[in-house]
């Protein structure tokens, strides 16, 4: 999502913080801790500031990971829509009518 159109709309209300599940010293205790172990890479949580997990792209029919499939992008919205602070409807909106060209650019 580091697309030209996508990637500040992100950074509108999350600080990333990507880990290495395989070489990352922590990185698997970090996963287990937020409930994204054992489930499929890609895997995320949106978490507050207290560092309590909010949601995690595990979906209704599993990891949504890099959400590509009709479902899993529906998932990623109402991940979205729970944390949101600082993003607007609209802003989701682009943000999910970009997954959804992408996935129509892939022939999905």
């Amino acid at each position: 999502m580091a697309l030209e159109n996508v990637a500040p709309l992100l950074k509108k209300e999350f600080v990333p913080v990507m880990l290495d599940y395989d070489r990352g010293i922590g990185a698997r205790d970090v996963a287990k801790a937020y409930a994204i172990s054992n489930i499929g890479l890609p895997s995320f949580a949106f978490v507050d500031g207290d560092r309590k997990n909010v949601i995690t792209s595990i979906g209704p029919k599993g990891n949504v990971g890099h959400p590509y499939q009709p479902d899993e992008i529906a998932h990623f919205k109402v991940m979205l829509q729970k944390v949101k602070r600082h993003l607007t409807d609209a802003d989701i909106a682009t943000l999910i009518t970009s997954l959804e060209s992408e996935n129509k650019k892939a022939g999905g």
